[in-house]
């Protein structure tokens, strides 16, 4: 870890870091134990710290920043704030512009990487920054080897005291909504999936990097805007995708800019950055719209080049598509390999909830390829006991019986069913559970109730030997399909 202290953190243009705080990319406070004097929704504000010496409010001196009151208590204060954009931490900044008299002797900052759910209450904090000291009116930037996936910080300040601004930079991981195409089309090149500039004609008033961000734009400077072109040519911007795909069409959002939009735009694709091809060519955009943009049929990029005619601004720029097999999985394995320990257990319990088999997996990471997770998942049902697969069958709710999400969305096929079949099922699974001891478990993706009913009334003849084999085979089959879907694998 190394500290560097400057007064001015300068706005790259493109960098390998992306910002994961900021309000400009969703950020949000979720609590704080005090905020007497200035409130902490100020530590992920957009813009550099302001004085103003001469502005108080009834409780005290007005400051551009997070500030507690003075403690005469033991202890310390903290803010836990939401991730914009979940990664990993390679850097952090912590800015006590202003703040002279009543900035915080040192800090830390530690990081969970649950949901964004009430588990957040029970989440296990792991240290990213220890105990470190801090000087007033100044920026001190850390740089740290990268974490696992955060979700979430928490800043402890000791005592109490006042800092301007938090900084967290590092490498997006998105979840599996921003990977995977059953979610509808996915903005390949977007910060949260890990798209970024590489080269820019122009950035005179705002960098190209402002395009990517998830959010909705909140003014001009909130987008990518260049000098006005006096000479021959335009403006153009080149980005590497996130994940490599087909692109379907691109959004040209130029809100904000009424009289410096864009008048037209051209759009080029490449796999190596030397063969381009251009796939939209000198397209009329509107001022102060969100432009759809689309491509007429799909086409495969790695990169793309976004050409402006001939200047102005664009305040978000989306290339929706679908990405590669082999583009989605690398996203998901990277995922999957930077869990920390509490979300890595979540993860595999999805899938199935023998403890043991959790806890074999957990220790395989990290995985070399998809291919490799599910054939580990294999290998370590051969070593489960009978206590083990039931522990795992207990995680299923009954067949024609509602339960979780992915429990619901396996046994569609009962959704429909007519009361008469649920009914039978329903005397079937106590019968069942009465002679065995543990729920019916049934491979159910893709069968109908009564296909359910009808393989549930010839198992109940077998000995429990035999229906403790075949269950635990069914059990198999659900964890790998599971996997394979948490993996973005395609169905075979």
């Amino acid at each position: 870890m190394t500290a560097v202290s400057s007064s001015v953190v300068p706005d790259l243009c493109w960098s390998e870091m992306a910002d994961l705080i900021s309000e400009r990319v969703g950020g949000k406070v979720v609590s704080c134990n005090d905020e007497f004097f200035a409130e902490a929704t100020n530590l992920i504000k957009i813009g550099d710290p302001v004085w103003k010496p001469d502005e108080y409010t009834d409780r005290g001196k007005w400051m551009d920043g997070w500030e507690t009151r003075r403690r005469r208590d033991k202890g310390h204060d903290w803010c836990v704030i939401e991730l914009g954009i979940p990664g990993q931490v390679t850097q952090v900044t912590v800015d006590t512009s202003h703040f002279t008299g009543n900035f915080p002797e040192e800090f830390s900052l530690e990081g969970c990487g649950v949901g964004s759910d009430d588990r957040l209450g029970d989440a296990f904090w792991v240290e990213l920054l220890p105990r470190t000291a801090l000087r007033g009116d100044s920026v001190a930037r850390f740089d740290l080897k990268p974490s696992g996936r955060i979700t979430y910080v928490r800043l402890n300040i000791f005592p109490d005291g006042g800092v301007a601004r938090l900084g967290v930079e590092g490498n997006p991981v998105p979840g599996l909504d921003g990977v995977c195409p059953e979610f509808g089309l996915v903005d390949l090149v977007s910060l949260a999936s890990g798209g970024e500039p590489t080269d820019a004609s122009d950035a005179h008033y705002s960098p190209p990097s402002n395009m990517l961000r998830p959010t909705d734009p909140l003014g001009m400077w909130d987008g990518w805007e260049t000098r006005r072109r006096r000479g021959p040519g335009n403006d153009w911007v080149v980005f590497k995708l996130g994940m490599a795909g087909l692109v379907r069409e691109v959004v040209v959002d130029t809100r904000h800019f009424k009289g410096n939009a864009p008048g037209w735009v051209s759009v080029s694709v490449s796999d190596d950055g030397k063969a381009w091809n251009e796939v939209l060519s000198r397209v009329e955009i509107e001022a102060d719209s969100v432009n759809h943009v689309p491509l007429g049929s799909e086409i495969r990029a790695r990169l793309l080049k976004l050409d402006i005619h001939p200047d102005g601004g664009v305040a978000r720029f989306r290339v929706m598509g679908m990405p590669d097999t082999e583009s989605a999985a690398n996203k998901r394995l990277h995922y999957l390999n930077s869990l920390l320990g509490q979300s890595a257990t979540g993860f595999f319990h999805t899938a199935c909830q023998s403890t043991r088999w959790v806890s074999s997996m957990l220790a395989s990471r990290p995985f070399s390829t998809v291919g490799q997770v599910v054939e580990a998942a294999a290998v370590f049902f051969l070593e489960l006991e009978e206590e083990d697969w039931l522990e795992a069958f207990a995680g299923h709710p009954r067949i024609g019986e509602r339960g979780d999400e992915i429990a619901d969305r396996e046994q569609a096929g009962s959704r429909n069913a007519d009361s008469a079949v649920l009914t039978a099922l329903g005397e079937l699974n106590s019968r069942y559970e009465k002679k065995f001891g543990f729920t019916y478990i049934v491979y159910a993706t893709g069968k109908d109730a009564r296909e359910m009913l009808e393989i549930a009334q010839e198992r109940i003849e077998n000995t429990r030997v035999t229906e403790l084999e075949i269950a635990s085979r069914e059990q198999q089959k659900i964890t790998a399909t599971r996997l394979r879907r948490m993996l973005c694998i395609p169905e075979e």
